[in-house]
């Protein structure tokens, strides 16, 4: 009797699909099932139980989430520490404005997002209307200052407490609605979100691409989002202004690029899926765009993998690079055309003629010109390599006939009637040209590699060393652990994000004063190079493309940002 009373008693609150919250119409929402959960498994990451001591971060942090849980079980504490520990929280983003305008310094983007906090606080309804009362003045005091305005409102019988700052036309709008808490910044956002938990207006779990596709990848997720088709065109939309505020770019060539996006997103994408999942001592973060029918049968046909194929260019590759992209697909040397024949049946004939164009562009780049193919020519493998130089990524190009590759390697290096000189460096023939960007080829091996001078000759010293990533262990474990059907394999060897995020916990602690020059430390350097390395796994399905990367800490370096790590106190 005693065993099933504790149970009874210690049960979690039955969770709730946070997407009946989330109105139909917003573009985005994040939600985090438990935060007591989630702070327990990034405390006892690889990273955080072996970075945590060179930072000096005390052990009893690791027990803060093992609290909250315990609270919010049984109910027994503060009111803040209790929903810390029940609560089920989503953010949704309604509709986002921009803002355009020009100073001295150029011209300027704003952003206005408009956002929905919604909490599940599995609490009685007395106590949720309670918790808006006391704590909704405070919020807004920190962020308004203390001459903050308060007013009421009132939304299909439901209380609306609206805070404006003296000088600010932005506002905070908090209500409860039964045992839902919701926080806006704008009042229209309030509202929607009130009718949607109400049920007077659709909700997102109506959406067919997030109801089809949830389940495949929120599993065991610690964090899930969604961008919905609506949000992806409207984030597309606002290219134009984000790339005349940034690049220097032709107005006309931005807004075509932007029309080609547009066009090709509205027949093809159908909702953008993400989540995070603590994995073997680390974060698996999965991603999923979501595809109409037709297309994603068509990229999963045209991006088919090598059966049985294993990657030889990491022999040539350095360890000391940025990253390392690895693609295998059946005949790689005919994958433009090849992506082209398949998509072309299922988009209307402008996005045709606009592949086509991209496809015939891109050939002319590598010097192929018309119905000339190098198919035959070409293996499965190919590589990216980003030496982190500042120069343009070296290309690695599996070959099995040298021979019918000269004529085109030639207008490849002579492209802009530049002149073309040839060297011998260690047996390895290497072809140089004039161009500005550098460009050169060699054959190293079985490969083709066309890259600048000195990322050539970095590979070859490498080789000769033996100082590639062919020799790291850990690397070729993360290569061997891909999943069968990937297409994609990237690896990112020397990955500092997880150092950036305990830097910013020391800085908030006040443990440390935050400042990079810590993460250089001798300590904190091994304890890093410790950690396994980031590695990203692509397949092409016939619903979508599905990504997952894996690494020490995931996107929650993220909130090192908003830790101020990083930086000294000045």
């Amino acid at each position: 009797m005693a065993v099933t009373a504790c149970y009874f008693a210690l049960r979690r609150p039955t969770p709730v699909a946070m997407e009946r919250y989330v109105p139909a119409s917003s573009l985005a929402y994040l939600e985090i099932n438990n935060l007591a959960d989630l702070f327990d498994d990034l405390t006892n990451t690889q990273a955080w139980r072996e970075l945590g001591p060179a930072f000096g971060l005390s052990s009893q942090l690791r027990q803060i989430g093992l609290m909250a849980d315990l609270l919010g079980r049984t109910g027994l504490g503060p009111n803040e520490a209790v929903l810390a520990g029940r609560a089920q929280l989503a953010v949704a983003l309604t509709d986002v404005e921009a803002e355009t305008g020009q100073t001295d310094e150029g011209p300027y983007l704003h952003f206005r997002p408009r956002l929905a906090l919604i909490i599940e606080t599995h609490a009685p309804p007395a106590a949720a209307a309670r918790l808006v009362n006391q704590r909704a003045i405070i919020i807004a005091q920190r962020i308004y200052g203390m001459a903050v305005k308060q007013e009421e409102q009132e939304h299909q019988g439901t209380r609306l407490l609206v805070f404006r700052g003296a000088k600010t036309d932005s506002q905070l709008v908090a209500a409860a609605i039964g045992s839902v808490v919701v926080l806006t910044n704008y009042l229209e956002a309030m509202k929607a979100s009130l009718d949607t938990i109400a049920g007077r207006s659709p909700s997102l779990a109506e959406d067919a691409a997030l109801a089809r596709l949830k389940p495949d990848i929120a599993g065991n997720a610690a964090v899930m989002a969604f961008v919905t088709e609506t949000g992806i065109n409207k984030l597309i939309a606002l290219l134009p202004a984000l790339a005349a505020s940034r690049y220097a770019a032709e107005p006309e060539t931005v807004a075509s690029f932007t029309n080609l996006l547009e066009h090709l997103a509205s027949q093809s994408a159908a909702g953008l899926l993400y989540s995070a999942e603590f994995k073997d001592g680390g974060v698996a973060d999965h991603y999923l765009a979501a595809l109409k029918p037709g297309i994603g049968e068509a990229l999963a046909e045209a991006m088919k993998p090598a059966q049985a194929a294993s990657f030889m260019s990491p022999q040539l590759i350095p360890r000391e690079i940025e990253e390392l992209t690895l693609l295998n697909v059946e005949r790689a040397g005919e994958l433009p055309e090849r992506a082209l024949k398949q998509l072309a049946p299922h988009v209307d004939i402008v996005a045709g003629i606009a592949l086509r164009e991209f496809v015939i562009n891109l050939r002319k780049q590598y010097g192929i010109e018309g119905g000339e193919s190098v198919g035959d020519a070409v293996g499965h493998e190919i590589a990216l390599v980003n030496f982190g130089d500042g120069g343009p990524q070296a290309l690695l190009i599996s070959v099995k006939d040298k021979n019918r590759l000269a004529p085109f390697i030639s207008r490849y290096l002579s492209h802009g009637n530049a002149k073309v000189t040839t060297e011998n460096v260690s047996g390895t023939e290497i072809i140089a040209a004039s161009n500005e960007d550098g460009r050169a080829a060699a054959f190293i091996g079985s490969f083709l590699v066309l890259a600048t001078r000195q990322q050539i000759g970095k590979m070859l010293d490498a080789q000769a060393a033996g100082n590639v990533i062919a020799a790291d262990e850990k690397l070729q474990t993360a290569i061997a652990l891909r999943p069968q059907a990937t297409s994609v394999v990237s690896l990112k060897p020397d990955d500092r994000r997880a150092g950036e995020l305990l830097l910013g916990v020391s800085k908030l602690t006040r443990v440390t004063d935050g400042a990079r020059e810590l993460l250089d430390q001798e300590a904190i350097r091994k304890t890093l190079d410790h950690l396994p390395p980031t590695a990203g796994f692509t397949e092409f399905r016939a619903y979508g493309i599905y990504s997952e990367r894996r690494s020490a800490i995931g996107n929650f370096s993220l909130l090192s940002s908003l830790f101020g790590g990083g930086e000294a106190e000045k």
